[in-house]
């Protein structure tokens, strides 16, 4: 999976109109994180066509960045989280963003280095 970061203008609808955009190409969000950065919103997210989505964003008049996301199935219980990473920081790997996907007991990682994060946590 990809995942597109950018920023926007932190004013009422601009996420709004994003997300409006997307979805007329029909553009589905499997992930979304937003956080307010000074007068910036920084966004991260994953849909399920990257291709479409980046054309998007160019229509919009947005820069983005994009890096290899991985998405994990993990057990809604206390302690999965901090086991998981533990994992990932026993092996010297820096975890970028971490956020909640949007069907149930999905998260979204980005990290420094994929190929042994995938490894590490057996995704193929």
């Amino acid at each position: 999976m990809k995942e597109l970061r950018f920023t926007v203008e932190n004013r009422p609808g601009t996420l709004a109109e994003v997300a409006a955009a997307l979805g007329e190409e029909h553009v589905n969000i499997d992930g979304i994180a937003g956080v307010e950065v000074e007068d910036t919103g920084l966004i991260r997210l994953v849909t399920d066509n990257p291709g479409k989505a980046r054309r998007v964003l160019q229509n919009l008049a947005l820069d983005f960045e994009e890096s290899e996301a991985l998405i994990i199935d993990i057990p809604n219980h206390p302690g999965e989280l901090a086991t998981l990473l533990g994992r990932l920081a026993s092996d010297g790997i820096n975890v970028e963003s971490c956020y909640a996907g949007v069907e149930r007991n999905k998260l979204v990682l980005t990290v420094d280095d994929v190929a042994l994060a995938k490894q590490i946590l057996r995704i193929a």
